[in-house]
């Protein structure tokens, strides 16, 4: 990968709309094979129905939009013939939701993590990317090929928060009896996400603590204008605050029986990944209402997350071609 031209190939395997869209900004560069979006053999170029359900933003999506974003990507029915002469495989976010099989909603047929590399090796490939790779990082150095995860990468995490504070905030607006402006907010953690969700809260009017456990991080909330809080003392903070929302980013439980036997009627919007950051099991039982909003991007801002994954994608095949070899 020596050049940034349309000679060089890359192939588009599973995935949702943010795929899809990516394949189409790729495309504006490259050469782009897509596989992966269509159903059975035999359904020419039909879309099947599940085209959005992923993203969970509607149950048939029309043909028509997903070319919207596609660009001069080219759909292939084999997956051989999407490899064939490909410098680099670009896999979806998360690169296999099973652990066994390459995420792939948009069609019907499986395909095996192995099988997906062994036949990039086989074709030559020389680059797999994909986000939250896991066991496929270890296949690629089993048949030799560089794996590459950009969801471990800095500069996509910092874009990657913008639609999920985005999103969250979305969330809160259609299910808060409240407006955001004017209401107690509470923001627990403060690292990309957390940051950017408690400016844009901010400027939307609302009245916010951001928690944080470092003296650093509370000294950045408190020049940023925002009302401080240690993550250890979220029980007393929720009880002077009465907050109208509470957003965790925080991957693990911080909001527990506690704190929840505090937080009165207030919306708990979870977005940490897996185990979350609340204890659901204690919410229920204390007839607390909470929200998992999960992988965000790809449900509210496909279009945006899947620009974010290309660009972040052709930084590396950038950093390749340009001799000065840096690590992921």
């Amino acid at each position: 990968m020596d050049r940034e031209t349309k000679e060089i190939k890359l192939a588009v395997i599973g995935g949702d709309l943010r795929s899809l869209t990516a394949a189409g900004r790729l495309s504006e560069r490259f050469t782009v094979s897509v596989y992966g979006f269509r159903g059975s053999e035999g359904d020419g170029d039909t879309y099947v129905d599940r085209m959005c359900c992923s993203g969970g933003m509607c149950v048939r999506c029309p043909e028509d939009i997903s070319r919207r974003f596609e660009g001069d990507a080219r759909h292939r029915d084999d997956i051989g013939e999407a490899l064939d002469g490909a410098a680099a495989l670009i896999l979806p976010l998360p690169a296999s939701v099973d652990g066994e099989h390459i995420t792939m909603p948009f069609s019907d047929r499986l395909i095996r993590n192995e099988d997906v590399v062994r036949m990039a090796a086989e074709h030559g490939v020389r680059l797999i990317a994909g986000g939250r790779l896991g066991n496929i990082a270890k296949l690629a150095e089993k048949y030799g090929i560089e794996a590459f995860d950009y969801f471990e990468r800095e500069d996509f995490a910092v874009a990657n928060a913008v639609p999920t504070a985005e999103g969250a905030i979305a969330i809160a607006m259609n299910e808060l009896p409240v407006t955001i402006d004017g209401a107690s907010v509470l923001v627990v953690g403060y690292g990309r996400i957390g940051k950017l969700l408690a400016a844009k809260l901010k400027s939307l009017g609302a009245n916010v603590t951001a928690s944080a456990r470092r003296d650093d991080d509370i000294a950045w909330i408190k020049a940023s204008g925002i009302n401080s809080a240690r993550t250890g003392k979220l029980d007393e903070t929720i009880d002077r605050i009465r907050p109208d929302v509470i957003f965790t980013t925080v991957p693990h439980t911080v909001i527990g029986k506690k704190e929840l036997e505090v937080c009165g009627d207030a919306l708990i919007i979870d977005l940490a990944s897996k185990p979350g950051g609340v204890d659901i099991a204690a919410a229920g039982a204390l007839g607390k209402r909470v929200i998992w909003a999960l992988s965000l991007p790809g449900k509210t801002s496909p279009v945006t997350a899947g620009r974010i994954i290309a660009d972040t994608v052709m930084m590396r095949i950038t950093e390749i071609s340009g001799g000065g070899e840096k690590k992921c």
